[in-house]
């Protein structure tokens, strides 16, 4: 929550946007200041108040310097800061404005503005008892300054000026209490003077307060016009704002009659508005204030201060050690919501993959479910033909093979020469030996396998190519190392090819033909 201290001659105004603990503004005079100790006891501590200076003693200056460099200009507003410190100011401000001009001599000159204070000794007091009960104090402002930003951010959009117009000069007379005005003076869209005035006419009588205002105008007029802060045919304009209407209400008419402004030709030239102070909202507004008769340019720049963050104008030890505190807490808090940040994101992307994972997995498991279902449904509609032949060949071998492991153990696998068997329809396995080679705990094995090549029919030439077709497909089992054909079911060489005695063959009708095949078998993962 934030607050304000507005802090003019007469004394302290307290502001709260914590209605809780403040309903409305709260005065102190410069001779309570213990009071406000024993209120500031009870002040909340996450309260940050910002300061807002509206004296009489706020000195604003504007005075032209030599031309510098960028790098230069810092150096020369400290050696300013530093002798109206040494001078007695308290409080130092100083900005170059970027006015520049061309002196009689002929040289460039930039225009920089001063504002000091020289704080009393109730001023100072007061900022012992904020150090002392520790009230976070977020900054020290300029009441004549916030009316320029104020003026900048709202009264140009409001009365609708462009930057032409709003760069003409013009005074703004705002009222600050029941008697009491400032007049800040505007040109080139920066503030030049500022000062306050007392009027000594009964705050109900609006066509005294009126005359009264026109009359101090018309003696600020003059000093702009004998400080020659101005050409002399330029006209100054006047925006005028009052927290009472009847204050304003026909107040054109008055400054006319009165000569402020001398014509009607020079009124429709010239810049010229009357408006109440409370026309213009803001979103955060303090305690107590819109419901009140009295909201002062004071109760209209404390709104503003809480509605904006404005750097701060003037500074001390105190309010430097508090800014560095409010940074380092910002700085954490920061750091935190990033953290927050990246854990909150982390974990949505955690739960999205986790979410995206898990819809992928009742996919895939749906989708087996429909393939075995698939696969079934297929086995059924499906009737699967197995050769015969293949299903005897293999029944043969695996009986010859449980013949021999009744004799002694096999040391190898059998299978993959099974497989090779199983796939020639056209032989069939008859006989194998097989007999370990070398050292007893050997892998080595050499093989004999006999067998039958059918059928036969007049022709060697198929049968020939079947046994053929085998051992190659043998030679191609990763565990033989050597296949050799033995037994041809035919000799090769021609010559008895064609000796072969036909009376025999008349004399019993031949099937099939015998083929021997040796192997060596090297097995090392066999047990």
């Amino acid at each position: 929550m934030k607050g304000v201290f507005y802090l003019n001659d007469q004394g302290i105004v307290a502001f709260s946007e914590n209605c809780r603990f403040l309903a409305e503004p709260k005065f102190f005079a410069w001779e309570e200041l213990q009071d406000f100790e024993d209120w500031l006891v009870d002040s909340p501590k996450k309260m940050r108040f910002t300061v807002i200076f509206d004296l009489v003693d706020e000195d604003i200056s504007i005075d032209p310097y030599p031309r510098l460099y960028l790098w230069e200009k810092a150096s020369v507003q400290k050696g300013v800061t530093e002798r109206l410190k040494a001078e007695g100011a308290d409080f130092v401000n100083t900005q170059w404005t970027g006015i520049t001009q061309t002196n009689p001599e002929g040289r460039a000159e930039e225009f920089m503005m001063t504002a000091s204070i020289v704080a009393p000794s109730h001023l100072m007091q007061f900022f012992s008892a904020l150090e002392q009960f520790e009230v976070t104090l977020e900054a020290i402002q300029s009441a004549p300054f916030l009316l320029a930003q104020y003026a900048e951010r709202y009264l140009k959009k409001e009365l609708g000026l462009n930057n032409k117009e709003f760069e003409r000069p013009y005074f703004i007379i705002s009222r600050h209490g029941k008697t009491s005005y400032r007049q800040t003076f505007f040109n080139e869209g920066k503030l030049r003077i500022s000062r306050l005035i007392e009027i000594d006419v009964d705050e109900m009588d609006p066509h005294g307060v009126q005359s009264a205002l026109i009359h101090e105008a018309k003696l600020a007029r003059n000093y702009i016009y004998n400080q020659s802060l101005i050409k002399d045919q330029h006209s100054i304009g006047y925006i005028f704002l009052d927290s009472d209407e009847l204050n304003l209400f026909e107040l054109e008419k008055r400054v006319l009659s009165e000569g402020l402004i001398i014509s009607e030709d020079e009124m429709q030239n010239t810049l010229f508005h009357a408006m109440t102070l409370g026309s213009i909202d803001f979103k955060r507004t303090l305690c107590g204030l819109r419901d009140s008769k009295a909201y002062y340019a004071s109760s209209m720049l404390a709104e503003f201060v809480i509605n904006h963050s404005i750097a701060p104008f003037y500074s001390n030890e105190y309010a430097a050690r508090m800014r560095f505190s409010i940074g380092a807490q910002r700085t954490l808090i920061a750091a935190n919501s990033l953290l927050a940040i990246a854990l909150l994101s982390y974990a949505s992307v955690m739960g999205i993959n986790t979410y995206l994972s898990q819809y992928k997995l009742e996919l895939l498991d749906q989708q087996i479910k429909n393939h075995i279902a698939e696969k079934e449904r297929l086995q059924k509609e499906v009737d699967l033909q197995i050769d015969a032949k293949e299903i005897k060949a293999s029944v043969d071998f695996s009986e010859a093979i449980l013949g021999l492991k009744q004799e002694r153990t096999v040391g190898f696998k059998v299978k993959p020469i099974s497989d090779v068997f199983a796939k020639h329809e056209h032989t069939q396995l008859v006989k194998v030996e097989w007999k370990q080679k070398d050292r007893l705990d050997s892998h080595t094995f050499e093989v004999e396998v006999d067998g039958w090549v059918f059928p036969y029919k007049d022709y060697f030439k198929e049968p020939v190519a079947w046994v053929d077709a085998l051992v190659e497909d043998l030679k191609n089992v990763p565990s033989l190392q050597d296949v050799q054909l033995t037994l041809e079911p035919l000799n090769r060489n021609l010559k008895q090819a064609v000796t072969i005695d036909m009376e025999s063959m008349e004399k019993a009708e031949v099937i099939a033909l015998p083929f021997k095949i040796k192997m060596r078998v090297h097995d090392g993962k066999s047990k």
